[in-house]
């Protein structure tokens, strides 16, 4: 039996009483009563280019072509990319200040239009 305990699970069932913590110490039991060990391992949380692109709102050809010019860091697995979710977090903030700047400085040309210099 594999029990998979997601980031989400323990941030939102918190409590010692939490259903995974549940599932988890009854797993342990099982393997105990059977000699066995368990063993908790971290897994990093890895995504397609189609679901981060579909993360960050933007084109599955776009997140390929920045995981291929370096901006978007991804290992391959045979053919194909993942892309670990702390990096599909960096991009999207990474994205959101390029916005942020871009809507910044066509405010201050608005302002700078219209504060009546004649510019």
């Amino acid at each position: 039996m594999v029990l998979t305990i997601s980031p989400e699970m323990v941030r939102i069932n918190s409590s010692m009483d939490a259903d995974w913590v549940s599932a988890f110490v009854e797993l342990a039991r099982e393997a105990a009563a059977a000699g066995q060990s368990v063993r908790v391992l971290p897994v990093e949380i890895t995504y397609t280019p189609a679901e981060a692109a579909r993360m960050v709102d933007v084109s599955k050809a776009t997140v390929l072509r920045r995981i291929k010019d370096g901006t978007v860091k991804a290992s391959k697995r045979g053919a194909h990319y993942r892309v670990p979710a702390s990096e599909v977090e960096r991009y999207r903030r990474s994205l959101l200040r390029q916005m942020a700047t871009l809507m910044a400085d066509d405010i201050d040309f608005e302002v700078e239009a219209t504060d009546g210099s004649g510019v």
